[in-house]
């Protein structure tokens, strides 16, 4: 099943490193639906991502990494904490990708925000973490390199100063 929602998705592939990576971010955040009751199974894997459509960030992390290899587009899950617009500080997942030799941010999971009371985001929510530099980032977003309690703590690549420019 996954390998068939990966396939309708490849089909849109156009070559263009900057539009590929544009093409799996929208995919991933008109089809999948945020988990807010942590309960559900898969929340946390490419499958409950791709085939049930409902995730954390996590699973949305998985499933950009998982859609940007077989791309071949440099692409690595980040963890660490995110600081919301209500100032929580929680666990959180998200990517940094490669585009033209320099590093950038994608949350995908921050670009569908819970809009409170139904209805959706603006156009301009749904690209507020897509192909980010530090400058933003780092406002809100602290990578850890650690995944699991004890583990080995990940060094990753510097990610660019400023954000690319779309």
């Amino acid at each position: 099943q996954i390998e068939q929602v990966k396939n309708q998705i490849l089909q849109n592939k156009t070559g263009n490193t900057l539009e590929d990576i544009k093409m799996v971010h929208d995919y991933l955040v008109d089809n999948i639906n945020y988990d807010s009751t942590l309960s559900k199974q898969n929340i946390y894997n490419i499958y409950g991502a791709l085939i049930n459509k409902e995730s954390v960030c996590e699973g949305y992390a998985r499933a950009f990494k998982y859609i940007m290899d077989e791309l071949n587009i440099p692409c690595i899950l980040v963890s660490g904490t995110g600081t919301n617009s209500a100032g929580e500080t929680e666990s959180h997942a998200w990517n940094y990708v490669q585009l033209n030799g320099t590093w950038y941010a994608v949350d995908t999971t921050w670009d569908d925000p819970v809009v409170v009371g139904g209805g959706t985001a603006s156009e301009e929510s749904k690209y507020k973490y897509f192909l980010v530099g530090a400058d933003v980032m780092n406002q809100d977003h602290q990578p850890s390199g650690q995944f699991t309690e004890g583990g080995k703590t990940f060094s990753y690549p510097n990610l660019s100063n400023t954000s690319y420019d779309i």
